[in-house]
């Protein structure tokens, strides 16, 4: 007698999904690597080249910078998650941008003002849920 096999269309496996809690945590740990990956690649640039280009436009550089990171965070994360996309985008997104905030805070020493914050955490947000729903449909 044979025996019976189970199997899935196209041989594919059912995600494994951890906590979330920690996978926001990955999420998170994944942006700040990428921020920190970029910074680097542009400091190494900045050195090496003579074109002033790098260093006339960093604050936008670094806007995009930003942006994308909490897109690869979020979207890495809901991959992983395989749902709750814009949940998880969401809380990446806020994560990162109060803990980047914080921490230019305290490198500088000054205040930011709400307009600031508020516009910081919309757009934030709004890239997070971006990368969130392409995560949950890569």
């Amino acid at each position: 007698m044979s025996k019976r096999i189970d199997r899935t269309r196209l041989h594919t496996k059912t995600p494994k999904v951890s906590g979330t809690a920690m996978l926001i945590f990955k999420g998170v740990l994944v942006s700040f690597s990428f921020s920190i990956a970029c910074v680097v690649l542009l400091a190494v640039i900045s050195l090496v080249s003579e074109n002033t280009y790098v260093d006339d436009y960093i604050q936008y550089i670094m806007v995009g910078v930003t942006m994308l990171s909490i897109f690869v965070g979020s979207a890495y994360a809901a991959h992983h998650a395989a749902a709750k996309g814009m949940i998880i985008g969401i809380l990446i997104g806020v994560i990162y941008v109060v803990f980047s905030i914080g921490i230019g805070m305290e490198i500088n020493g000054s205040t930011i003002s709400l307009f600031m914050m508020a516009n910081k955490l919309v757009a934030g947000i709004a890239v997070g849920i971006l990368g969130g729903l392409v995560g949950v449909n890569l």
